[in-house]
């Protein structure tokens, strides 16, 4: 395997500077990096029960309780009763919370849009496909290393 290839290979340097960038996010919004990326999730697929969002993040019903408590207190999300059933429940984030999140993305889309300027759209094909399979390297890696 060439140098090149080898050190396109390793995430580690990437996801390290990723980690930093996400901690700063969450910190400028009160917030620990596990209540952000909560957030994060619920701003990406919606509403959903505490159950589920516990299994998205890979974490127990009651870690995931303290965080829902922690994140509404905050002001960043709510509960909703589900229809006619008053013990379902359902997550949601509240209104104006991803503009907060957006407003913070922004150093980090402007600094992107210059940098990949000069690539032609044959390279933003193959930088996107390489995002798209390291995202799935590294949730196979991750469920890898919870079911050991």
């Amino acid at each position: 395997m060439s140098t090149l290839k080898r050190q396109s290979l390793d995430f580690r340097e990437f996801a390290f500077e990723l980690i930093r960038h996400q901690q700063a996010i969450a910190e400028k919004l009160g917030l620990n990096l596990t209540d952000f990326k909560a957030l994060g999730l619920l701003h990406r697929l919606g509403d959903m029960t505490p159950k589920r969002l516990a299994e998205a993040m890979g974490m127990s019903a009651a870690a995931m309780t303290t965080i829902i408590d922690r994140l509404e207190k905050a002001r960043y999300i709510e509960r909703k009763r589900g229809g006619g059933d008053r013990r379902s429940v359902n997550v949601h984030a509240l209104e104006g919370s991803e503009k907060k999140v957006e407003r913070l993305y922004k150093s980090l889309r402007d600094l992107t849009e210059t940098a990949v300027a000069s690539f032609s759209e044959r390279d933003l094909k193959v930088i996107a496909n390489y995002v798209s399979t390291a995202t799935k390297t590294f949730r196979e890696a991750t469920a890898k290393l919870q079911s050991s």
